[in-house]
């Protein structure tokens, strides 16, 4: 299936802080004991998910709600020196515990903490950045949109310039490219490749679920003469709401096209299918206890 435009309903981006661009902006590694004030979105997660209003210095992109996720034992006394790996994900509206399709969201808070108290995954921070409803496509699907308008290499620099630095100046975040990653599905998928992709010195790993490749990410990677040193989690249901696979062939292509570069299956690279799954939030829910072990390990 092919992403065809927006998908959520219209942002109330009120009260953009400009207190927050000023701690994005100084880009340190060295956190306050506690982070700037924001606003818990489900009750009972206090101090575990907090949402801040992000403002944007990046012409064609608004700026909008941020939601970060802190790990079981974040603020246990004896983890004060602990540092974590963090997953950027894209659509952070539809990523906890509600989507516009009544398919219950993607549950990450739920599930990242079932996962890692069972042992199955290394705690991570997950930061979840909301989409711009009208301007969604323009920002997940290179090509679509151009500066200064909303663009997908503009999303790029909203994330790389201001988010990732706010959440490094504010939470204990291990540096360094292998430690960050972007994730989403559909046209999310594709933004965390290509972001992955053309910017490896910032992002080392990406999870990209039913990708909907309307931009060829494929001739991307074809083109690229030595393929950058990245982890990547690829999957696709069988079936979609127009008749097709969920993507399924383009991403075995994918797949492949990636070994040809040097990925080992297993090791830096991960593919699923999901049989009878579809382009759909519930589904994808499914798959995050297959995608979020690969990527973020027990001892990551």
């Amino acid at each position: 299936m092919i992403d065809s435009g927006p998908r959520f309903p219209p942002l109330a981006c009120s009260a953009l802080f400009p207190s927050l661009l000023l701690a994005a902006c100084a880009g340190t590694h060295v956190a306050p004991a506690s982070p700037p004030v924001g606003r818990t979105p489900i009750a009972g997660w206090e101090g575990k998910l907090t949402t801040y209003d992000l403002a944007s210095p990046v012409p064609g992109i608004d700026g909008r709600p941020v939601t970060v996720l802190v790990p079981p034992g974040y603020a246990d006394p004896g983890n004060a020196a602990h540092r974590y790996p963090v997953l950027y994900m894209h659509d952070g509206n539809n990523c906890l515990d509600h989507d516009p399709y009544a398919h219950g969201g993607w549950q990450v808070h739920t599930i990242s903490y079932d996962l890692v108290q069972k042992g199955l995954m290394g705690p991570a921070i997950l930061v979840l950045v909301d989409n711009n409803t009208v301007n969604r496509a323009k920002e997940y699907v290179p090509g679509l949109g151009t500066a200064p308008g909303p663009s997908a290499d503009g999303y790029l620099d909203f994330l790389e310039k201001t988010v990732v630095p706010f959440v490094e100046s504010n939470f204990r975040t291990l540096p360094g490219a292998s430690s960050r990653g972007l994730g989403g599905s559909s046209y999310g998928g594709l933004i965390s490749l290509y972001g992955a992709w053309t910017r490896p010195q910032v992002f080392g790993f990406a999870m990209a679920m039913s990708t909907a490749f309307k931009y060829d990410f494929h001739a991307l990677v074809q083109r690229t003469p030595v393929a950058p040193p990245l982890r990547i989690y690829l999957d696709s249901g069988t079936v979609d709401y127009s008749g097709g696979d969920d993507g399924m062939a383009s991403t075995l292509a994918l797949r492949d096209l990636l070994v040809s570069k040097g990925f080992t299956l297993g090791k830096d690279l991960q593919h699923s299918i999901g049989q009878g799954h579809n382009h759909s939030e519930n589904f994808w829910r499914l798959r995050l206890p297959v995608a979020l072990p690969f990527l973020l390990p027990p001892g990551s």
